[in-house]
C-alpha cells in the first residue's frame, strides 16, 4: 500500500471514529486490535492488513468499501429499481430482494478490489483474460444477496442448476437461473434449458461511474437487470468454435419480454437510442 493511500485511510477512520464520538479504546477494543495498533493506523504510520481493515470496519458500522473511499464506492440507486413489474406476482420476493443483490455484487467486488489495491495490483475486472469470469463471479455475489434479502425464501444452489432454489419455508417458489452478459450481449447458457431467469448486464466504467459507450474500464456497473420466463424454444443455439463449445444465447425476444426490474439509465450501451421511444423499447417499464 503506497503511503498516501495509509495517510488517507487513517485519515477516514479517524474522522468516522469522531463522528461517531467513540473514543479511540472502544472502537480497537471491538475491532479486537490493540489501542496502540489502531493509533499508528490513524496517523498513517501503519497500513492495516485486509483483515483488519474489515474489522475497523465493521467496529465503525460501515463497509470496508466505504472505509476505504467514501466518494467513490458503489452502491444501487433505489429510483433505478422498478418495484411495480408483472414478475412479481410470480416470485415471493420484490424489488428490494434485486436491490440487496446488486449491492452484495458491489460491496465483495469492492472488497477484492481493496485487497488488490492494497498490494498495487490492478483492480478484478483486469485480472481475467476473459469477461466471462468476470460476469460468473458477479452473477454468484447477486444470487447470494437475492437470497439473504427474499426473507429466507430462497438460497443459493452452488455449483448446479437452478441458482436460487427454495429453502423450503414457502410452498409453490420456483427456481431462479442467474445469467450475466455485458453491454448489449445477449445471456447465454450451455443448454436451452426452460423456466425463470433473471438476466443481468454490465459495463465497464471507471470507480466514479464515468462510462463511454464502447470503451471498457476497470469496474463492473450493472445497467440492467431482467426478470422473466422463457421456453426452450426461445433460446438461439449455436456451435461457435472457441465458444466454450455448445452454447444456447437468449434470443432478443425473448430477452425483451422479460420484464425490467432495474435500470440505470446513464449506463445504457444502446448509443442510438437517445429518444424516449427507443428507450422505452430498452426499459419496458417506467422508473419513479
Amino acid at each position: 500500500m503506497d503511503d498516501e493511500f495509509t495517510q488517507e485511510l487513517g485519515h477516514r477512520i479517524r474522522e468516522l471514529r469522531e463522528l461517531q464520538k467513540r473514543p479511540l479504546e472502544e472502537v480497537a477494543q471491538e475491532a479486537d486490535i490493540h489501542r496502540t495498533t489502531l493509533g499508528k493506523i490513524e496517523r498513517g504510520d501503519r497500513e492495516p492488513s485486509l483483515s483488519i481493515a474489515l474489522r475497523i470496519a465493521d467496529a465503525l458500522n460501515v463497509t470496508v468499501t466505504e472505509l476505504v473511499n467514501p466518494d467513490s464506492f458503489r452502491t444501487p440507486q433505489k429510483e433505478h429499481v422498478i418495484d411495480d413489474a408483472d414478475i412479481y406476482e410470480n416470485v415471493p420476493f420484490d424489488g428490494k430482494a434485486v436491490l440487496r443483490g446488486i449491492e452484495e455484487a458491489y460491496e465483495n467486488l469492492d472488497t477484492i478490489d481493496f485487497a488488490f489495491r492494497r498490494r498495487g495490483a490492478d483492480p478484478l475486472a483486469e485480472q481475467f483474460d476473459e469477461y466471462s469470469a468476470l460476469s460468473t463471479v458477479l452473477g454468484e455475489f447477486f444470487a447470494t444477496g437475492v437470497a439473504s434479502g427474499s426473507d429466507g425464501v430462497y438460497e443459493v444452489n452452488a455449483g448446479d442448476f437452478p441458482d436460487l432454489i427454495s429453502t423450503g419455508a414457502t410452498d409453490d417458489v420456483p427456481g431462479i437461473e442467474i445469467k450475466v452478459a455485458m453491454e448489449t450481449y445477449m445471456p447465454k447458457g450451455h443448454l436451452p434449458k426452460p423456466g425463470m431467469y433473471i438476466a443481468i448486464r454490465y459495463v465497464l466504467a471507471d470507480r466514479d461511474k464515468n462510462y463511454q459507450c464502447g470503451e471498457r474500464k476497470d469496474t463492473a456497473w450493472i445497467w440492467e437487470v431482467r426478470m422473466g420466463k422463457i421456453e426452450a424454444d426461445q433460446f438461439n443455439k449455436s456451435d461457435t468454435e472457441g465458444d466454450s463449445g455448445k452454447t444456447a444465447t437468449f434470443s432478443a425476444e425473448a430477452l425483451w419480454n422479460f420484464d425490467c426490474v432495474y435500470l440505470d439509465p446513464d449506463l445504457i450501451p444502446y448509443s442510438r437510442y437517445k429518444d424516449k421511444e427507443a428507450l422505452s423499447k430498452v426499459q419496458g417499464q417506467s422508473t419513479h
